[in-house]
């Protein structure tokens, strides 16, 4: 492959259509994408997969089997994908020019915080990944959903360590002087804190200007990727960034590359 993607995020943040979505903009731009759903519990995913995990793990056996609840089977089958990846493994070897997208599970902490996770990551890719952080908007547009964003954001990159795109998703449900303000408060802590403390002014100020300052003095502060997965925007910066890391940006311009 030449590269891969692997999207997690908060529940409901639109990770299974920003994964479909993306499939379809490197497909209309004539690249060859690899679809790979590695959530054994979502009951609908948005794309056709070309590897789906669903196939090798039933959540209903591993509750029928260990006597567990929905939650508990999610765990269990969270860690039963490290002893099925050799089959995965043996398919991505053969897309050599392929860009490979990986749907992790729908509940965040089932993909970043197991102990195998970065060890997943790491085989499948073949240490050629890159992770797509997908938050939505409409949380992010307060300043206290935009620092809990972040902080889920920096426990992300503490797991993996791998170069991380914090994608806006549904960007087409927020005003723009909304996405305007996001992009200032990534761009300056000092605006963040500001807003923040009008929203929320009976708290502690100190504790939380040198949490923000932690924000710019680390690799917590990047650029946002603004995406609406409904009207395929923002699209061609993701792969950008992509092309970049992968290929040394050879590849970067899709309006002007060779054909």
């Amino acid at each position: 492959m030449i590269g891969s993607l692997f999207v997690t995020g908060p529940a409901g943040t639109g990770k299974s259509t920003f994964c479909a979505a993306y499939k379809d903009w490197l497909i209309s731009n004539d690249y060859r994408v690899a679809m790979v759903n590695l959530d054994p519990g979502s009951e609908f995913i948005p794309y056709e997969a070309d590897v789906d995990i669903r196939e090798t793990i039933s959540l209903s056996q591993i509750m029928s089997e260990y006597n567990l609840g929905p939650n508990g089977a999610q765990i269990v089958a969270a860690d039963l994908i490290l002893e099925n990846l050799e089959p995965i493994q043996k398919y991505l070897d053969e897309l050599e020019d392929y860009y490979v997208i990986f749907d992790t599970p729908g509940q965040i902490e089932l993909f970043t915080f197991r102990p195998g996770s970065p060890l997943l990551v790491d085989t499948l890719s073949d240490k050629k990944a890159m992770l797509a952080f997908v938050t939505d908007s409409v949380i992010a547009s307060s300043p206290s959903g935009f620092i809990s964003q972040k902080m889920l954001y920096g426990s992300v990159m503490s797991r993996f360590y791998k170069p991380m795109l914090f994608v806006l998703n549904k960007t087409d449900l927020i005003s723009d002087e909304d996405l305007k303000n996001i992009i200032s408060w990534e761009e300056s802590p000092d605006l963040l804190n500001d807003a923040f403390m009008e929203e929320k002014q009976e708290m502690v100020k100190d504790y939380f200007l040198s949490l923000l300052n932690t924000f710019k003095e680390t690799q917590m502060i990047s650029k946002i990727f603004p995406i609406s997965s409904r009207e395929l925007y923002g699209f061609e910066d993701i792969y950008s960034e992509m092309s970049l890391f992968f290929t040394g940006g050879a590849d970067t311009d899709t309006m002007y590359r060779d054909d």
